[in-house]
């Protein structure tokens, strides 16, 4: 693997001066799609909210502002993942709280090996004058900031940017941190998931080698666009969440700095972004097209494309039971909503009710109370901006509470701490 982080840089360059590292939300492909914006930042949100919230109130007891490094920061969009993110969930009456307002962050920190992304970041935030950028290779460690800065608060990475490092590059990495942390500095990292859908022949991987594999970014582009342009591959390094577990304990051994496992959460099983390039599996629906459609104001979804076929996976000790039940528990949901939208029809007439899974019966219950609250409405496509957005928060809260940690996302994120 050569020098880890030049991996991608002509991809990265590109798709910077196409404006795809411009900050905006929502669309039906590309780099913010509608899933980007409504479930994995969001999830992402979810999954930090309990551990920054007590890093933030720690801080203010010492009147001390949250500093933050974002190893791979791109353009800067770690800064907006976690400046938005509520204190709690909120009913209709509440306004946002956010845990870390701008008054409570001292340094936001982005590093990244590509000077068009560190330029593009000083540029977007040109007016905020705690953000700041710089060009550094990570495979490298920290380098010259073990020196020259003070210890951060929360050393942050996020969609797969530490999967570009070999192995041995991120345990010198997190080597470097554990020495540069204070006591209680979190450790957030977000790593492509071997045992995804997207890629099974990547599953059984043993090696060191095999477990390093070409990647690409053509869900960057449209399927027409895709069929004229040469996209660039690169390799990258597929994870398990036992294999974090393993790193941790092992960067523990070498420094005597303990370096604790938090939580292991799997994001994006059935929607990653190579479901519907198919690029690596070519058996797969276009599963993330359909969430998008759920997610667009005025576009009806045929919601009997959802449907999923959990018999096109090889078999694996722990992975395919994982994977079946959700596909499963995705599809009832799926044909009750299909029904539901044109029959009145009782929860309890549901075969197996007694059987589902808790967060199934949560998603039936919510849907059917959606259904029935809006389905008097005539104006404005209720269907299409209000229940189907809905089946997809509900499809994303599945996904998220039947999720292991193992590594069956396209993301894994790992929250660390420094003992």
């Amino acid at each position: 693997m050569k020098s880890a982080q030049l991996n991608g840089l002509k991809t990265y360059t590109q798709a910077v001066q196409e404006g795809k590292y411009d900050l905006y939300v929502g669309n039906l492909f590309g780099k913010y799609d509608n899933v980007r914006t409504y479930w994995e930042d969001q999830l992402t949100r979810i999954v930090l909210r309990p551990f920054l919230s007590d890093l933030v109130d720690n801080q203010r007891k010492n009147n001390q502002g949250i500093r933050i490094v974002d190893l791979g920061c791109g353009a800067g969009q770690g800064y907006d993942i976690l400046t938005k993110i509520d204190r709690h969930n909120l009913d209709l009456s509440l306004q946002h709280k956010r845990i870390l307002p701008n008054d409570d962050l001292s340094l936001f920190l982005g590093l990244d090996i590509s000077q068009a992304m560190v330029e593009k970041g000083q540029v977007l935030f040109a007016d905020h004058p705690h953000v700041r950028f710089k060009q550094a290779d990570l495979s490298e460690g920290l380098g010259e900031l073990k020196t020259t800065e003070a210890p951060f608060d929360l050393y942050f990475s996020s969609y797969g940017s530490l999967s570009h490092l070999a192995r041995k590059d991120l345990v010198n990495l997190l080597q470097d941190i554990c020495h540069h942390g204070r006591h209680g500095s979190l450790v957030v990292m977000d790593l492509i998931g071997r045992y995804s859908i997207e890629w099974p022949d990547f599953w059984d991987a043993q090696s060191e080698e095999e477990k390093v594999r070409e990647y690409n970014m053509s869900y960057l582009y449209s399927e027409p666009v895709r069929q004229t342009i040469d996209i660039e591959s690169f390799p990258i390094r597929f994870w398990t969440g036992e294999e974090i577990r393993e790193l941790t304990q092992e960067i523990t051994a070498d420094t005597g700095i303990n370096l604790e496992v938090l939580k292991l959460v799997d994001r994006s099983i059935l929607v990653g972004r190579h479901t519907d390039t198919r690029a690596f599996n070519p058996k797969l629906k276009q599963s993330r097209r359909l969430i998008n459609s759920l997610h667009e104001d005025y576009l009806r979804t045929n919601l009997e494309e959802l449907i999923l076929d959990a018999t096109i996976f090889p078999n694996h000790q722990f992975i395919t039971p994982l994977l079946h039940e959700l596909i499963n528990s995705w599809n009832i949901l799926i044909k009750f909503t299909r029904h539901r939208l044109s029959h009145n029809y009782s929860l309890s007439e549901l075969k197996g009710w007694d059987s589902f899974p808790k967060p199934l019966q949560f998603a039936l219950m919510t849907m059917d109370r959606v259904i029935s609250d809006v389905g008097w409405m005539w104006y404005c496509d209720p269907r299409a901006n209000i229940i189907e957005p809905q089946l997809g928060y509900a499809l994303r809260t599945l996904e998220y509470e039947m999720q292991q940690g193992w590594g069956c996302g396209h993301g894994l994120i790992a929250v660390l701490r420094i003992g």
